[in-house]
């Protein structure tokens, strides 16, 4: 699906959606309300785009962008009672922030594509990825069956790294820098070398709260 030039944006604290993934928004904000009406009557299409901490060269923007974010396509949206809306985005494909065209009564981007460059073959780290994830669930880790299984059932590279980022990091900022790296091989070592990190956490943890418990039985 070709991303309009001109697309609406929600700018978001701790919020980096990647292609591929869903992300459920509860729109409460009239600037919001305005935008999803007009949006459900075009293409479906808004940008998520996380927010700066701001700085001083920032002050004449409320809500400063990172450059590269993520156009979406609304799969559901259902209005509740109390006027706020529930809605289900499914990321599509990364973009360049060109501009800002307008802020109100929401804010209005000009962007352009910002592809994934493909150099090198990822297979490797695919499987790298891959039993890190499995290693990360068997010590505990936030992995699950069900992401694990999900994982194996996608064909696609890309969409493999992006969506084990997605779902793996919960660091804003590093999520967000992953989401800027265009080179996939590099896009993976990072998201590899997290895991390894994470996975290495843990299995410290896990000796020493079994060290913890040999020392109590000794005792006792």
């Amino acid at each position: 699906m070709n991303i309009p030039s001109r697309i609406p944006a929600m700018t978001l604290s701790d919020v980096v959606l990647f292609p591929q993934a869903m992300l459920p928004l509860r729109i409460f904000e009239d600037r919001y309300k305005q935008m999803l009406s007009d949006v459900l009557n075009q293409e479906r299409i808004f940008a998520i785009v996380a927010k700066r901490f701001q700085t001083l060269s920032d002050d004449r923007l409320d809500e400063p962008p990172f450059e590269v974010a993520t156009a979406g396509l609304i799969r559901v949206s259902k209005k509740n009672d109390d006027g706020t809306s529930f809605v289900m985005l499914q990321g599509l494909s990364r973009i360049r922030i060109r501009s800002i065209n307008d802020e109100g009564p929401y804010r209005m981007l000009q962007v352009e594509p910002f592809e994934t460059i493909i150099e090198n073959d990822t297979k490797q780290f695919r499987n790298k990825i891959y039993e890190a994830l499995v290693q990360n669930k068997l010590l505990g880790g936030d992995t699950s069956k069900e992401i694990l299984e999900f994982l194996e059932t996608i064909e696609d590279d890309v969409a493999f790294v992006d969506l084990a980022a997605f779902t793996f990091c919960k660091n804003t900022i590093r999520k967000q820098a992953m989401l800027e790296v265009q080179r996939l091989h590099k896009r993976a070592e990072m998201l590899f070398d997290d895991l390894i990190k994470e996975n290495l956490q843990l299995s410290l943890w896990k000796q020493s709260s079994l060290n913890q418990d040999s020392i109590d039985l000794d005792r006792n």
